[in-house]
Parts: C-alpha cells; sequence; structure tokens
C-alpha cells in the first residue's frame, strides 16, 4: 500500500531526479568522487558536478565543483589534485582543484576545448584529446562564409548527436601539470581517442581508425601505441572490429580492452573483454567468452567499465545479464569467468579500493534511483553513499518492479519486466502499457525511467519485455531477430501481453503500447497487424526500410540487420515496413519525433502522419525543435511523459469493463458476450477463450519474404 506521506510520481518529477555516476576512489582509498547531474527547470538545460564522499563514513557527501557543467573527475596519483572538464569558459577545458578545496586553476587553453584526462603514473602530466584543424565558429563567419555550400565527399558526414563533420580531428596531447605547457603526441587525417598510460610512463594507448575507407564507415577502431612524447604510432589489431577504453596491465606486458572482431555485426554480437600483448605477438584473447554477454564499455562510455586486478592475474568488468548488469571477474591466462557482484541491478560504473578487496560503483533498477554504493568483492551488503536521490525516494510512491517470463510462438523462453502501481490488488485487472525497447539490441530496463514509474502511479500495469533479439540473454538470442523484424519478435511481444491477460493482470479491454526507435518501428508495426490496442504512442520510428536506408546516419546498420540493401530486395524491406500496412490502422495513434533526429529522421513519422492522415486515421503530430535522437530539453521530457499519458487516458473505455466471476477462459467468454450482447462480440469472445487476443490480428510471416532464413 502506498505511504499516506508520499504522493505519485508525476512527469515533473524529471526535475527532482538526480544521475549519480562516473565513480572515482582517491589514491588513499578515504574518499570517493563522483558527478551528479540534474535537469533545471529554469534554464531548461542539464546540470553536472563533482561530489566527493568519504568512503568509510564519517560525513555526507559535498558538492565539490561550483560549474554548470563539471564532468570526468580524475585523482592526482598523490590523492593532493582532482582534475575535471567544465565548460565554465564556453569550451570544456580541463581544470585541477585542491583537495582542501578554493578556486580550480585551468590547465588546458585548447581552441577547440580539451576531454578525456588521464594523469601520467608520476603526476606531472595529464594527456587528453582535443581538436585540431582550420575551422571557423559560426559567429566568427561573415554573411558568405554562412551561406557557403557543404561539399560531401564521404559516407561517414554527419552522427546523431553531433552533427555534421568538419575539416577538425581529434588528436591526443598532454600537458605539463606545472607549467601548462601542451604538447601534440598523434597528428593526422583521422581521429585519435581515449588515452591511457603505460605504468612507465614511456607509452600512450589510445584508439583510432586510420584504414583507407575510415570515412565510409562508423564505430571501426583498433588499438594502437604511441611514445609519451610523441612519434610514430604502432598498430596492435588487426582491423576487424572495434577497440575502446584501452588499460595496460600493471606490469605494462598487456593492454585490456572492450571490443570486438565481428566487423559491422558489432551491434547483434557480443562485445568481448579483450586482452593482447603489448609486442603485438598475438591476435587478441577474449576472457569473456565464456559468459557469452556482451562487456559494457563502447566508445561513448567515459566511465570505468573494467579494471585489472592489483596483481594483474584477473580483469574485472561489467557485462549485461538479463536485464541487468553485474561485475565480474575473468582469469586472465586461464578465462574462468564468476559473478562478483548482481542482483536486480545495473552497474554502469565501478572503481577498486587500493586493497583491491573492496569497489565502489553507481548503480540503478527500474524501481531504484541511481546511487553510489561500496561493497566488498566478497558479498554482502552495499553501502549508499551519495544519497542523490533521498528526497525522490522520501516523498515518491516508487512502484515496484518483478520478472516475469511467457513462451514465444515456438517456445522460446522470454523475459519481461512488469512496473506495477504502488496500490496494486492481486486478483484486479489493471489497463497495461506495453512498452518496447529500441536497438533493437537493446534491453530493458535501462536504469530508473521516470516514463514507466508515472505510468505505473497513473494506474497502469507496464509491461517491458525483452523479445528475441534484446542484448544480455546471449549472442545467439541477440541475434535472433536479424533479418525478421516484426516476425518472431512482434509475436514475443502479443504472447507476452496474451500472457498478462491469463493471469489476470491486464485488462483485455485496456490495452496500449508505445515505444521509440527501434520501439517506435515495432509500435507502428503492431497497429498495422492488430487492433487490440486502443491508443498507440509511436516515438522516433523506423517507417520505411527502403527510405531510411537512404537517409539514416548508419546506412551500414541497416544492411547487416536486414540482410541487404534495397538495391538487393526491395519488396522484402517493403514486406516488412509498418507504411505498407497503414490502411489496416484502426488504432488513434500519437507521434513525437525530434526535428534534429539524424538517427531516425523526423521523415519516418511524416510518412507515418501524412499516410494515416490521408487515408482518414485517427492520428496526431508532435514535433520537437531542437534535440536529437536521444537528447531533448528537460521541458521536453516532462511534456511527452505527460502527453503519453494524457493520450492513453483520453482513449480509455467510458465503461469499466465487465469482470467475470468464473474460473476459466471460456466462464470469462460467456461474460463478454453478455456484456456486449452481440454476433461481433461473441465471436471476439469465443477467439480470446481459445487463447487469443479477440481482435483483428494480421497473418505474419515467421521470416522476411524472399531472404533465406539465416539459420
Amino acid at each position: 500500500m502506498p505511504s499516506m506521506s508520499k504522493r505519485a510520481i508525476k512527469p515533473e518529477d524529471v526535475y527532482l531526479l538526480k544521475q549519480a555516476g562516473d565513480v572515482q576512489v582517491s589514491p588513499d582509498g578515504k574518499r570517493v568522487a563522483y558527478t551528479v547531474s540534474w535537469s533545471d527547470k529554469e534554464s531548461d538545460q542539464g546540470r553536472m558536478s563533482v561530489y566527493v564522499a568519504p568512503l568509510k563514513g564519517g560525513g555526507a557527501a559535498q558538492r565539490f565543483t561550483q560549474g554548470k557543467h563539471d564532468h570526468s573527475p580524475r585523482w592526482s596519483p598523490d590523492g593532493r589534485y582532482l582534475a575535471f572538464v567544465s565548460s565554465r569558459d564556453e569550451k570544456n577545458q580541463i581544470y585541477l582543484l585542491p583537495l582542501e578545496g578554493g578556486e580550480p586553476r585551468q590547465l588546458t587553453k585548447t581552441k577547440f576545448g580539451a576531454g578525456q584526462p588521464v594523469w601520467s603514473p608520476d603526476g606531472k602530466r595529464i594527456a587528453y584529446v582535443a581538436r585540431v584543424g582550420n575551422y571557423k565558429e559560426p559567429k566568427e563567419r561573415k554573411n558568405a562564409e554562412r551561406a557557403a555550400p557543404r561539399l560531401i565527399r564521404d559516407l561517414r558526414y554527419r552522427l546523431d548527436g553531433i552533427g555534421y563533420f568538419d575539416d577538425r580531428r581529434h588528436h591526443i596531447f598532454t600537458v605539463d601539470v606545472e607549467t601548462g605547457k601542451e604538447r601534440q603526441i598523434t597528428d593526422g587525417d583521422w581521429y585519435d581517442q581515449q588515452p591511457a598510460w603505460s605504468p612507465d610512463g614511456r607509452f600512450i594507448a589510445f584508439v583510432s581508425d586510420r584504414e583507407r575507407d575510415r570515412f565510409q564507415r562508423l564505430w571501426r577502431t583498433d588499438l594502437w601505441v604511441v611514445r609519451s612524447t610523441g612519434g610514430r604510432a604502432r598498430r596492435l589489431t588487426r582491423g576487424r572490429g572495434a577497440a575502446y577504453n584501452p588499460q595496460f596491465s600493471p606490469d605494462g606486458r598487456s593492454i585490456a580492452f572492450v571490443g570486438h572482431e565481428h566487423g559491422e555485426a558489432g551491434g547483434a554480437k557480443n562485445t568481448h573483454m579483450l586482452v593482447l600483448p603489448v609486442s603485438g605477438s598475438r591476435a587478441p584473447q577474449s576472457v569473456s567468452a565464456p559468459l557469452d554477454r556482451s562487456v559494457i564499455g563502447g566508445i561513448l562510455v567515459g566511465a570505468q567499465t573494467f579494471s585489472w586486478s592489483r596483481d594483474g592475474r584477473s580483469l574485472l568488468f561489467l557485462a549485461g545479464d538479463r536485464g541487468a548488469q553485474a561485475l565480474y571477474r575473468a582469469g586472465a591466462a586461464n578465462g574462468s569467468v564468476s559473478k562478483l557482484i548482481g542482483g536486480d541491478r545495473q552497474i554502469d560504473s565501478f572503481a577498486l579500493t587500493p586493497n583491491g578487496k573492496g569497489v565502489v560503483f553507481s548503480a540503478a533498477w527500474t524501481s531504484e534511483p541511481p546511487e553510489v554504493y561500496s561493497a566488498t568483492l566478497r558479498g554482502g551488503r552495499a553501502r549508499n553513499l551519495s544519497h542523490a536521490n533521498d528526497e525522490l525516494r522520501e516523498g515518491r510512491d516508487i512502484a515496484p518492479v518483478r520478472r516475469v517470463t511467457h513462451k514465444g510462438p515456438d517456445g522460446l523462453k522470454i523475459e519481461s519486466f512488469v512496473v506495477y502501481p504502488p496500490n496494486y490488488r492481486r486478483g484486479r485487472r489493471y489497463p497495461l502499457a506495453l512498452q518496447i525497447h529500441g536497438g533493437p539490441h537493446g534491453v530493458h530496463p535501462t536504469g530508473f525511467q521516470l516514463t514507466y514509474q508515472a505510468l505505473a502511479s497513473a494506474g497502469y500495469v507496464v509491461l517491458l519485455p525483452n523479445p528475441r533479439g534484446s542484448t544480455s540473454y546471449g549472442e545467439e538470442f541477440s541475434q535472433a531477430c536479424v533479418g525478421d523484424w516484426g516476425g518472431k519478435d512482434f509475436q514475443d511481444l502479443m504472447t507476452g501481453v496474451d500472457a498478462m491477460i491469463r493471469r489476470r493482470v491486464a485488462d483485455p479491454n485496456r490495452l496500449y503500447v508505445g515505444g521509440y526507435s527501434y520501439g517506435g518501428f515495432m509500435t507502428s508495426w503492431t497497429v498495422g497487424q492488430t487492433d487490440r490496442f486502443r491508443a498507440a504512442l509511436i516515438g522516433a520510428p523506423v517507417a520505411d526500410h527502403v527510405s531510411m536506408f537512404g537517409t539514416t546516419d548508419i546506412p551500414h546498420f541497416a544492411v547487416y540487420e536486414h540482410e541487404g540493401s534495397p538495391f538487393d530486395n526491395e519488396k522484402a524491406l517493403r514486406d516488412r515496413s509498418p507504411v505498407t500496412y497503414l490502411p489496416n490502422v484502426k488504432t488513434p495513434v500519437l507521434l513525437v519525433h525530434w526535428e534534429g533526429d539524424l538517427r531516425c529522421p523526423i521523415g519516418q513519422s511524416e510518412q507515418i502522419f501524412q499516410g494515416l492522415k490521408m487515408l482518414g486515421k485517427k492520428v496526431e503530430f508532435v514535433r520537437y525543435p531542437g534535440g536529437s535522437h536521444g537528447v531533448r530539453t528537460p521541458a521536453q521530457s516532462v511534456d511527452e511523459i505527460q502527453r503519453r499519458l494524457d493520450w492513453y487516458n483520453r482513449h480509455a473505455p467510458r465503461k469499466a469493463a465487465v469482470r467475470s466471476n468464473g474460473k476459466g477462459p471460456l466462464a470469462r467468454a460467456k461474460a463478454a458476450v453478455t456484456s456486449r450482447n452481440g454476433a461481433r462480440a461473441a465471436a471476439k469472445a469465443r477467439v480470446r477463450a481459445q487463447g487469443g487476443n479477440g481482435r483483428r490480428t494480421a497473418a505474419t510471416p515467421t521470416r522476411r519474404p524472399g531472404v533465406a532464413a539465416r539459420r
């Protein structure tokens, strides 16, 4: 039962939620630095600061920096300073702040900003990444320069969340901490990032794509090493996939990194914890392969997601497992893998204590807001160090979440997470909100989501399924939707809804659906295949695979996922495009899309909106200015959550469905016939009695027409 002193979560609680992460333990093991980010209502912008908390109690966490956007805290080897990145001077620069406090000292003065700071082992230098090249800021350009055309020669010329690339390139620099003298270590017509020092300070490892076709593809990198004073870099990997976030072993003989050798199939197959000798005498070896789970730590991850043990004999890393993210240990030589810290939580960064016996980590869950915790590697209860979301937990009724399973159409076990209203009563049927994750190689849950909590607080049971194609269930499961979008993955979702109805949790007359990105594709596909849902919210969808191929910033991804391009089999792509089935749609549709989206361009929503409108269907379209596929302002987030609630509520039935006192599906079917009093209702009830959904469902092929099955 909900507490009388707490209120339900509402969309505006976006401003109350804080995100804690990027944990860093001080060299003496007494303190932990981390970041806290939140949404500022007045400026309608995100804010971020560095906090410091005692590791073993004795005081509360304290805000350490006062800028509007301070991040990437990194301890000096002697523990006297914290280096961090701040945009207080318009561009991101690296600053130093003594542990005892005072005014931060700006260390870098790069023209286009600096980031990814890493201290040298002796504490005399910091390696970082900065952009170089001939470039004028828009405000520095003359009118003719602003109106000049952009000449495009490469397939890789833009990226969602970044925009259009220019002539600047990322390279590795070092700065002398005492004098502030900066030195460029790498150069060339490529992007060098994610530096890591060797233990003796003589070398820096980094990642880069220096292949001839580097500007015709994305997310392909190799591991390189260069002298810390500069010079010719040496490649260590084989150009077959991706390498991220290198770390030298304590003895300096090996380098560990997160990566794969899957080529363009990186999203569908497992990412591994890889190790290779600095000499390059052998190929990378996976120490995580026996786990059959994808290791966390891609190119966009700045926080630490893996670490060598203090003796260098093993590696600790994060990996997804059945929706959670846990901490594992693998032997560097024998590949034995064991779970150290698991449970229903998603750990997104961690740091070992200096003695190697403890760990500090940041984690969240669907029913638990993000915090920083400490624990021993032997297990036991984790202790909250940050308390960033105490106000949210103490003042709001947070809806509980439970795991459930059902069988897909072919008997495959499918797992879902169900968020129940805070005042949920067993045996009572509730409106069900099916929410479909993105990807398709994504997963539920993804931390603490206000959207799902707000839906549950409004009285909805929220179903978060992980159909085939989802990550953290093994590589075969993740690949199972490749070439079959809208096939068995769709059936997994519908059988999940059926299971909630059979369990007398969901009211079959009050079903709602929504999703974003691939979830937007699947929601669009769903309303073209069945009219069982009363309302749908479609966010940033893939509507037409043919036009998506020609307009997205990641065309190689589309080719891999559909096992070919429109030039190979346009009919097959049309057959699996939601726009093909718009004439079938009877469900009221609300479209939401950000105009700055380059991943799933807004034209995908425009095709659905104009098609449904021309067909006389019920549809509304919300276009948010700016943003990208994953970025929006706090006010836009609040607005989107509220619109979802309003859209579902607006299409609720006028009268509550009649609840049968019978015990079986036939008794429920007879009750439905009586209440609806008609031949059509009787037919629907008979279908429901046989395990169906009672509404029209189009036949769906088990694989894409015209394309051979993968297995």
